[in-house]
């Protein structure tokens, strides 16, 4: 109750701020990531593709009470006022109570949570990593050691469930406890890695028996073959932007106050390891902001350093900054909602902002036309938005992306060959596009809000050229499976080529 005192108007600007994400959250169109995410959920499995199936284990149980898009953000929304409640109870073991509290109010004011808006596989990575640290940290400090190690144990193997960051924030608590509680930690760890095991065992067991997906989607066909030092200034000029630059400036000002303690060491652990990786990563990738959010946390815990003059001053500009995000997505959002599409008709995006807005209808065009036809899309983003929308499948089919690959286990190639078969796209469709693979091509159009979209047929489908001019090359691309791993069940190579080896 002091503290709500303490803090009333600054109690009153988070409370501003979480109405508008609230607001953002229902405006914003549903992404193609988003949408992916809910096909997961619809093929309920013990693994995905692209990543751990945490998220789409989310999504499948939340589907059981609604299954719209802005029900399942509220999940991100709850997720953010969580990671801060937790840093608040992590700062709480080694600062005064009154700063932490400081600290979680200025995670709810920060850009960093009005980006947690949307539903992806990183709001679940940063929850359980999150709460993971807190439960691992208090069965080291507090008593009832066995039942905080459990929790633990159960939220980091959540964490790891969620995306593979999380094994960085595993060896920085790891070595942090045996360096810090050397013995005293043997208790901890003997309950919580066996659970974080199990996790692992689980992911692991279901790669050794789909074609490693998430291994080869990880660390190989991601992976780019040169280095670039641009990607690693675009890393931290990220850092830096979801940080503020002010927050830097404030810590370098404070840098007397950072002794040698805990808490210190906890976070120096944590974010020497992540910038350490994604150091190395980022020479060869292009980092997204959403690379590194497990650990921004982490950074916030940081500002328990800080002077109380520097800290109510991020605070301030933190607000200001963020309010500044609020406007402009707002008033963009604003006007998709009231503007008509065709104010946008002259853009090169009219099409995709049309597909957004009015998927329903595009629909029933193409339930009504093609309903009982065989359709694909060639992109995993209007496959994903069909099976939204539609509440019917639009398997994804020519294409050599990385990314999106779900409908490889979902779809025998084998079974269209010799068939016709529909491609959907948004985009004009070349007839001699797959001339090469049909043998015959008749392309249909339809509008929808004078929007354009295509409807190709394809004829006569050449299996054996479609192995040569796609299958051959994806084999080679995500699941030409090293030596190194031990050969399991590929649903892919077993299908297509009988043996990788």
């Amino acid at each position: 109750m002091t503290m709500t005192k303490t803090y009333t108007n600054e109690i009153k600007i988070v409370g501003l701020v979480l109405l508008a994400k609230l607001i953002i959250l229902a405006l914003i169109p549903l992404t193609g990531d988003e949408a992916y995410f809910i096909k997961w959920a619809t093929h309920l499995s013990s693994g995905y593709y692209d990543h751990p199936p945490m998220v789409g284990w989310l999504i499948y149980l939340m589907s059981f009470i609604s299954d719209d898009i802005i029900f399942f953000r509220l999940f991100s929304f709850m997720a953010a006022i969580t990671v801060a409640f937790s840093i608040y109870n992590i700062a709480k073991l080694y600062i005064n109570e009154n700063k932490a509290y400081f600290i979680f109010l200025l995670f709810l004011v920060s850009p960093v949570d009005i980006l947690m808006s949307l539903f992806t596989n990183d709001i679940p990575l940063v929850l359980f990593g999150t709460l993971g640290t807190q439960f691992f940290l208090y069965s080291l400090k507090k008593k009832q050691t066995v039942r905080y190690a459990l929790l633990a144990g159960l939220f980091l193997g959540a964490a790891f469930l969620s995306k593979y960051f999380s094994v960085f924030l595993f060896i920085s608590l790891f070595v942090f406890s045996i360096t810090v509680y050397k013995t005293k930690s043997i208790k901890t760890l003997l309950i919580a890695m066996p659970i974080v095991l199990l996790a692992i065992a689980q992911n692991m067991y279901f790669n050794y028996n789909c074609c490693w997906n998430n291994i080869m989607f990880n660390f190989f066909a991601r992976t780019e073959s040169h280095y670039n030092f641009e990607t690693f200034l675009n890393f931290l000029l990220n850092l830096v932007y979801v940080v503020t630059p002010w927050a830097f400036w404030f810590l370098y000002k404070s840098r007397k106050n950072f002794v040698k303690d805990e808490l210190l060491i906890l976070v120096s652990l944590i974010l020497g390891v992540m910038f350490l990786v994604f150091f190395t990563v980022s020479l060869k990738n292009l980092m997204g902001i959403h690379w590194f959010i497990l650990f921004i946390p982490y950074i916030f815990l940081l500002f328990a350093y800080l002077d109380d003059e520097y800290l109510y001053k991020l605070f301030k500009y933190n607000a200001i900054f963020t309010a500044m995000h609020i406007v402009i997505l707002l008033s963009v959002l604003t006007a998709l909602h009231l503007l008509p599409n065709s104010v946008f008709k002259s853009s090169y995006f009219y099409e995709d902002a049309v597909l957004s807005s009015n998927m329903k209808e595009t629909c029933e065009v193409l339930d009504t036309k093609y309903g009982d036809k065989k359709l694909f899309s060639t992109g995993y983003t209007n496959a994903a938005m069909f099976n939204y929308y539609c509440k019917k499948d639009m398997p994804m089919i020519f294409s050599n992306s990385v990314f999106g690959r779900m409908d490889d286990k979902l779809v025998d190639i084998r079974t269209l060959s010799n068939t016709n078969f529909y491609i959907f796209n948004n985009r004009e469709i070349q007839s001699k596009e797959y001339e090469s693979v049909c043998n015959d091509v008749e392309v249909e159009t339809f509008r929808v809000e004078d929007a354009l979209f295509y409807v190709a047929e394809c004829q006569g489908f050449n299996y054996d050229k479609y192995k040569t001019h796609y299958l051959n090359i994806q084999q080679k691309k995500f699941y030409d499976i090293p030596d190194f791993l031990p050969q399991g069940k590929c649903y892919f190579n077993d299908r297509y080529y009988e043996s990788t080896k």
